[in-house]
Parts: structure tokens; C-alpha cells; sequence
């Protein structure tokens, strides 16, 4: 019996383990200046340039209701490319705390989410890697960063 394996960026924010699957990962870039925009949404941290495009700074954190660190020389901003609409994809960039290592999952590894009478269904994590007690939760990045978001970010930008 052959098990579908797919490759996926592990990262931190704070103490918690994540991992999204790298075909939505661009590239992982250090921290460099970023532009505030006024009227953004909170969790906007601003506009970057990346090497000539200006992409949208969203708090990954604060997308998911953890408490705020400081930014420190091992943040890493992910540059992710999301599909937003039929024809359309955005780039954004996604602050992390700690970008860590690709890293090769069998779909036999991943467990479901357990349900706590329907928190499941909130929270934009579609399975988690037990490694002995050491718990990485995999990502849904759509549910994290919403069309409606994207699309409210973009506006933003304009």
C-alpha cells in the first residue's frame, strides 16, 4: 500500500509548531523595512519591496488569535501565493517568528484535528504530526487569510 507524500515549510509563532504545504510558498525572506499603510486592517503590518513588487505584510499571528512577540533578527517573512479568485492569485507576505525546515509527510502521519464540540470547524488547521509528544499543526493557509481579507487588502493597496 503506497501513502501520498507531499512536501510542507515547517514554522513558529511562539511556542507552536506549523507547517503549510510548500507548493503555496514562494520563498522565505528576511525581515526588511516595512511601509505602514493607513486605514489597513490590524492585521496588516504594512507594504514590503521585494525586489521591485510591493506585496501586502499580514501578521500571521495576530490571523490567529495568538499573543503579539517582537519582531527579532530569526523572523522571517513567507511569501505566499494564494489564489484569491477564478483567474487571480495574490501575493502576500506572512510575518513567522521562526522559519524553520521542509520537511516530507506521508498522509498516513498527519491525524485529524480532534473535534471540541465544533471549535474544529473555526480553527484553520486541517491535521496535526505527532513526533513522540512533539505536536506540529498543519495549516489551512485559505482559512487563515481569507478571500474577503485578500480581497479587502488589496483595496488597501490601491
Amino acid at each position: 500500500m503506497s501513502h501520498i507524500s507531499k512536501a510542507y515549510l515547517t514554522f513558529a509563532l511562539g511556542e507552536e509548531k506549523f507547517a503549510i504545504p510548500v507548493d503555496y510558498v514562494q520563498e522565505v525572506v528576511e525581515l526588511e523595512h516595512v511601509t505602514r499603510v493607513p486605514q489597513a486592517p490590524p492585521y496588516m503590518l504594512g507594504i514590503i519591496n521585494l525586489r521591485g513588487r510591493v506585496l501586502p505584510l499580514l501578521d500571521t499571528k495576530m490571523k490567529l488569535g495568538l499573543p503579539a512577540s517582537p519582531v527579532t533578527r530569526k523572523s522571517r517573512i513567507m511569501i505566499l501565493d494564494l489564489h484569491i479568485a477564478d483567474d487571480r492569485n495574490l501575493q502576500i507576505g506572512a510575518m513567522v517568528d521562526i522559519a524553520r525546515e521542509v520537511i516530507e509527510l506521508h498522509d498516513n502521519q498527519i491525524q485529524q484535528t480532534p473535534d471540541f464540540e465544533n471549535v474544529k470547524t473555526t480553527v484553520p488547521v486541517t491535521g496535526l504530526v505527532n513526533d513522540h509528544g512533539d505536536i506540529t499543526l498543519i495549516m489551512d493557509i485559505n482559512r487563515v487569510f481569507s478571500f474577503q481579507e485578500l480581497t479587502d487588502v488589496t483595496k488597501s493597496l490601491n
